[in-house]
């Protein structure tokens, strides 16, 4: 994104979602989400887990009740409350999670940026600090939007995952890869096809035919772009997202 606004603040008010009330209305809305914890449990059954941008916590919540240990690091005041009240997760308030990470001295099996990644000024930085903060053998997740993506063709700057001016920095399959390789981490699985990437894709194709006034042309026409591009994507791996492992060796 160029130019950076200097306050980013403003664009970031009222958030992406609600906090609920209470635990029971999170797990709520967690249930929906539980496919998240695939990677992580396909690599790790337990453990230590770092969730860096977790918001109100639909994740950390997840990872919570599969039995790991979390702490989150997170920029939003009230989220922190509500994570550290709520959720029961050790959660940590801070704008610069690079320089957060480099002052711990805990190590983690896990950690996790689950579309945060994007949002930060200097993520290579991020990368770096967590790849230090990982025990032998811990795993790092990123999921970020897929700027090589086939809707981004088709929609370019109209694409709703380029989220101006809140998406900072994107980045292409092999990009991500060199640099997690180039921080000391082997690549575990990378994909374009999980249901995160069909949320997501779902989520463009719903946007795109919102000005649509008659409402069952609008549904059809939603559902006929993302049923096709869903199909076309699993072929060339060209979904909205990429969810994304490495592992720091023993």
């Amino acid at each position: 994104m160029d130019p950076i606004p200097d306050d980013l603040r403003p664009f970031y008010q009222g958030g992406y979602q609600t906090i609920p009330n209470n635990i029971s209305e999170l797990r709520v809305i967690s249930a929906t989400e539980t496919y998240r914890m695939d990677p992580i449990l396909r690599h790790k059954s337990g453990g230590s887990l770092l969730d860096i941008g977790p918001w109100m916590g639909i994740f950390a919540c997840n990872a919570v009740d599969a039995g790991f240990k979390v702490t989150a690091i997170e920029i939003d005041e009230n989220c922190v409350a509500f994570l550290k009240q709520t959720v029961g997760v050790s959660a940590i308030h801070s704008a610069d999670p690079a320089a957060t990470m480099d002052q711990m001295t805990e190590t983690f099996d896990v950690i996790t940026l689950w579309h945060s990644l994007e949002h930060l000024r200097d993520p290579w930085a991020v990368v770096q600090s967590a790849a230090r903060r990982l025990a032998p053998g811990g795993i790092l997740l990123i999921a970020i939007p897929n700027i090589e993506s086939l809707e981004f063709k088709i929609f370019k700057g109209r694409w709703k995952h380029v989220d101006a001016p809140r998406h900072l920095y994107f980045y292409p399959h092999e990009s991500l890869s060199r640099l997690c390789r180039e921080s000391g981490l082997v690549p575990l699985e990378m994909t374009t096809t999980d249901k995160l990437t069909n949320a997501l894709s779902y989520d463009v194709w719903f946007s795109w035919a919102r000005p649509i006034q008659i409402r069952y042309v609008r549904g059809v026409l939603a559902r006929v772009g993302f049923y096709l591009t869903r199909l076309l994507t699993k072929l060339t791996q060209t979904g909205s997202g990429i969810t994304a492992v490495f592992q720091r060796p023993l």
